[in-house]
């Protein structure tokens, strides 16, 4: 399945230009510090705006990307201020994606929705939502104080209306105003500081109509929601990286409510010998083994295993969306990996999936499945290599090519 078709990175991290056709298996090669994991997230971005920026596991954007752990400023390349990834998906639709970053204040292309957004943000309900770094601040704050002591002078005020000491209405009116006032100056302390923070905007839309707007401030937790169109397209997508850690019950839940394990466990007990079921007995996960006539705890199992699955499960949830392998092949051994390029290429038909690898043995198990299957010609390799000028050079070959080119690629594969 080909649901995205080109790929277009500007000024992303340390990926100054980079364009490519996509298949339905893409795996990106090349040595460290060439890009890699920069082209899967720069796709997690600009496809995940689609749903608020979410993945299909309702896990937010900041929560793969660290943006909480990395100064905002090093997600565009250094000396700009903006960058752009521009995905075409099918029917011709272009997904831009903006990203821009402003040490202080906002930039103007945004400056409308980002200040509609501040003085919504005055408001109690909105402020909950917006988290401060610094734990000591994140104690109720002064609006929300004010703006209860103010609901509770209304409220008394209202009482006494009907009767008539006007005394005592009168200081509840004084008492209103001076709350009032000191609302309003904790108010605008408030806009100030959202307004001088530093900041990295993510602005996406589709077919040049604006679908989102999130922005990161360096003072504040995660990305927060400027505006939200919700689209018409909704293409489910699911990352493997190292930067998150998805927990196999919640993927074999997943897999339950929307009635795929089933078909998942036939194909792994056909390719693991002594593999016969995995279930959750009292809140934990246990493996069945065909030697064993007493189930083990998941924990018990071997990383390589528990990679596999989590990586088996991932797939089928994504049904015609997209998947992302940040190097998959860690800690699986050679069987492990024959097994998990045969899953690719089954699932193929109905998910794209995008891989960035270093392992060799990887590429070739995909490569061969792909040549028994004639789906050669549906997978594309993005080879990356860094010149002596710092260049990042960039090539993109079919399934065939790649097999013939299998040497060089190594090569790639092995450097630094």
């Amino acid at each position: 399945m080909e649901i995205i078709k080109e790929v277009k990175i500007s000024n992303y991290k340390g990926l100054e230009d980079i364009q490519f056709p996509c298949g339905s298996i893409n795996i990106i090669v090349g040595p460290n510090n060439t890009g890699k994991s920069s082209i899967l997230e720069s796709i997690l971005m600009s496809i995940s705006s689609l749903n608020s920026f979410e993945d299909a596991l309702e896990i937010e954007l900041s929560d793969i990307l660290d943006l909480d752990d990395v100064n905002i400023k090093y997600f565009i390349l250094q000396g700009k201020k903006k960058s752009t990834v521009e995905v075409e998906i099918f029917d011709n639709n272009i997904i831009t994606l903006d990203i821009l970053y402003e040490e202080r204040g906002y930039p103007q292309e945004v400056a409308s929705d980002f200040l509609n957004f501040i003085n919504r943000a005055s408001t109690q309900s909105t402020l909950d939502s917006i988290y401060h770094r610094d734990p000591r601040k994140r104690v109720r704050s002064p609006i929300y104080d004010l703006s209860r002591e103010i609901r509770f002078l209304e409220s008394t005020l209202e009482k006494e209306e009907s009767r008539n000491i006007d005394s005592k209405k009168e200081e509840i009116k004084r008492m209103l105003k001076l709350m009032s006032e000191r609302l309003e100056s904790a108010i605008e302390e408030y806009r100030n500081e959202l307004i001088k923070s530093e900041k990295l905007f993510l602005v996406s839309k589709l077919n040049h109509n604006l679908i989102a707007m999130h922005v990161t401030m360096d003072e504040y937790i995660g990305e927060i929601p400027v505006l939200f169109e919700k689209s018409s397209y909704n293409i489910p997508l699911i990352i493997s990286s190292p930067k998150i850690n998805y927990d196999i019950s919640t993927l074999y839940k997943k897999l339950v409510n929307t009635k795929k394990l089933q078909d998942v466990l036939e194909i792994l007990k056909n390719r693991i010998p002594y593999f016969e079921d995995i279930r959750e007995v009292n809140g934990e996960m246990v493996v069945l083994l065909g030697d064993r006539t007493e189930s083990l705890p998941l924990s018990f199992m071997g990383d390589g295993l528990k990679a596999l699955l989590k990586l088996s499960f991932m797939a089928p949830l994504v049904k015609n969306g997209i998947v992302l392998f940040d190097e998959p092949e860690a800690s699986m051994h050679l069987g492990y990996l024959n097994i998990l390029a045969k899953e690719i290429l089954l699932n193929s038909s109905d998910t794209q999936f995008f891989i960035s690898t270093h392992s060799l043995e990887l590429l070739n198990k995909i490569l061969e499945s792909a040549d028994k299957s004639d789906k050669l010609e549906s997978v594309r390799i993005l080879r990356l290599r860094r010149l002596s000028d710092g260049f990042i050079e960039r090539e993109t070959l079919s399934g065939g090519e790649a097999k013939e080119e299998i040497e060089s690629i190594e090569t790639d594969l092995r450097g630094f």
